[in-house]
C-alpha cells in the first residue's frame, strides 16, 4: 500500500487524511482499526475527542482524527438528541424526547428491555418505568427525568434496537435467519 501512495503522489512530502462527521459515529474507531491498535480514545458518548489528533499510519501518510462536527441541516431537535450529538446529562428536559424514542423503536423491543406493560403515552410510560426501576422522588412521585435520561442513553448506545432503511430502499429489510447464501451454504466451495 505504501508503494502505491509514493508512486501516486511523488510530488508530495506527505499525505494527510482527515476524518470528519457527526459526534459519536466511529471516526476514532476507524483510525484505531487502520492502525491496528488503540491510538485514539473512544467512548459511547459524544465529545470524547476534544482536539485534532495526528496519527502516523505509515511513512508520509498521516490520519487526522477530529472532534465531531454538527452541520446545520433540517434535523429537528429530537433528531439531534437521538443521533447522540448532545450529551443526555446536558438536557434540561430529557422527557421531552421520549415520544420520539417510543415512535421509532418497536413496542415489542421496549417491552422486552424495560418490562413495562401497557401505557397510554410517553408520560404514562415514564411513570410506570420509574416505579418499576424504583426511581421515586420524595412522597413517592415517579422521577421521570431520571428514567428519561436512562432511556435516552440506552437508545444512543444501541440497547434499544432501531435501524433506518437505506435511502431509496424498495422493501424493508428482511429478518436474518442465520443462513448464508441462497443454497444454505457458507459461500465457500
Amino acid at each position: 500500500c505504501e508503494c502505491v501512495c509514493v508512486q501516486l503522489h511523488k510530488d508530495k512530502k506527505q499525505i494527510s487524511v482527515g476524518f470528519i462527521g457527526y459526534p459519536n459515529v466511529g471516526k476514532s474507531s476507524v483510525v484505531n482499526t487502520l492502525r491496528q491498535k488503540k491510538v485514539c480514545s473512544v467512548a459511547p458518548i459524544a465529545g470524547e475527542t476534544k482536539v485534532w489528533q495526528y496519527i502516523t499510519l505509515m511513512k508520509r501518510v498521516y490520519l487526522i482524527d477530529c472532534p465531531g462536527v454538527v452541520y446545520p441541516s433540517g434535523d429537528s431537535e429530537s433528531d439531534v438528541v437521538l443521533k447522540g450529538v448532545v450529551r443526555v446529562e446536558n438536557l434540561q428536559n430529557p422527557s421531552d424526547y421520549i415520544p420520539a424514542v417510543l415512535g421509532r423503536v418497536r413496542e415489542e423491543y421496549i417491552r422486552e428491555v424495560y418490562r413495562v406493560g401497557q401505557w397510554t403515552d410517553a408520560k404514562d410510560f415514564l411513570e410506570r418505568l420509574a416505579v418499576r426501576m424504583g426511581k421515586l422522588l420524595k412522597g413517592g412521585e415517579p422521577d421521570t427525568n431520571t428514567v428519561a435520561k436512562v432511556m435516552l442513553n440506552d437508545f444512543q448506545r444501541g440497547k434499544l434496537p432501531y435501524f433506518t432503511p437505506p435511502p431509496d430502499a424498495k422493501e424493508p429489510a428482511k429478518e436474518c435467519d442465520g443462513v448464508e447464501g441462497e443454497d444454505g451454504g457458507d459461500g465457500v466451495e
